[in-house]
């Protein structure tokens, strides 16, 4: 019978390969969407939720606390960043597309 600890062990493994796909699906995204806002789109999503999959798989494998303090906060860090860094940069390529068109 399998211990809980061993099930723990092997769910983070699952998610942190999970993360992974995520992650991997996203950047094939990025290369075949046709516009740069769906790309925009494709990276920050998919790169957060990934990134945090695979964060929250290696928080369940990790042995000592100071490595699992370390992982929260990239949790909080990706959390905080990624919605942000998608919405300025969309928001810089819009107005460099009014720009590039003419407008103001």
């Amino acid at each position: 019978m399998i211990g809980f600890a061993s099930f723990i062990t092997g769910f983070g493994y699952f998610l942190a390969a999970l993360g992974l796909f995520i992650v991997f699906w996203g950047n094939y995204g990025m290369i075949i969407l046709p516009d740069t806002l769906t790309r925009f789109h494709a990276g920050t999503k998919c790169g957060a939720t990934g990134s945090l999959t695979s964060f929250l798989g290696l928080i369940l494998i990790a042995d000592g606390v100071d490595f699992t303090v370390k992982l929260f906060v990239l949790i909080a860090i990706t959390i905080i960043t990624s919605p942000l860094i998608g919405h300025i940069l969309g928001l810089s390529y819009i107005k460099y597309r009014e720009y590039k068109a003419g407008g103001e």
